[in-house]
């Protein structure tokens, strides 16, 4: 599941599974609710924040966090764990930097 698909089935959750309650969503000081309607490119550090404010500001809890049925589990960190290991740097720059770590 993509992090924007998340928000949107966490917005459903919030909403009692109604799209249109959604769709109509009050709470515009939520995190979500620019992205609510499953558009737009939210950064990690949206899901982040949200789940600190579910655990009181506590990164302890947040780590520890037991709802693993939750649809922010997988991003709570701020992170993607699907590019786990994958890098942004082009292809030919890493090799060179691996060779002068190497020397």
């Amino acid at each position: 599941m993509t992090p924007l698909k998340s928000i949107r089935k966490y917005c459903l959750g919030c909403c009692n599974n109604s799209a249109t309650e959604v769709k109509f969503c009050p709470s515009e000081d939520c995190f979500f609710h620019s992205f609510r309607f499953g558009k737009g490119r939210p950064k990690l550090k949206v899901i982040r924040n949200k789940c600190l404010e579910c655990s009181d500001y506590s990164p302890a809890e947040v780590k520890n966090c037991q709802f693993k049925d939750c649809s922010l589990y997988q991003f709570r960190f701020g992170h993607n764990p699907k590019l786990a290991g994958k890098c942004n740097i082009p292809k030919g720059l890493r090799i060179q930097r691996l060779k002068e770590c190497s020397v």
